[in-house]
């Protein structure tokens, strides 16, 4: 089984970028649950290795959390890409 990695990016609310993060084991998941190409994902978004986002997005894999801004990491789960 691949090991799980967490990415991280910008989405967008009402006009306002938001840190967003989701663990998955290939770029072709993350793109997936986020609905958008790979083509986008892979030249808007990377790996993480911060800290706070692995620690937040490893507890729910396949999960889109966002924050209130894009240095913020006061992370919620993104309910608009299917969180509970």
């Amino acid at each position: 089984m691949r090991k799980l990695k967490v990415w991280g990016g910008l989405t967008f609310a009402k006009d306002t970028q938001l840190r967003t993060i989701v663990a998955t084991t290939t770029k072709k998941r993350a793109a997936e649950i986020l609905r958008m190409s790979l083509h986008k994902f892979n030249n808007y978004w990377s790996e993480t290795g911060n800290d706070i986002e692995l620690e937040t997005a490893l507890k729910e894999p396949e999960t889109v959390f966002v924050a209130s801004s894009t240095m913020s990491h006061d992370f919620i789960i993104d309910k608009d890409f299917g969180g509970d």
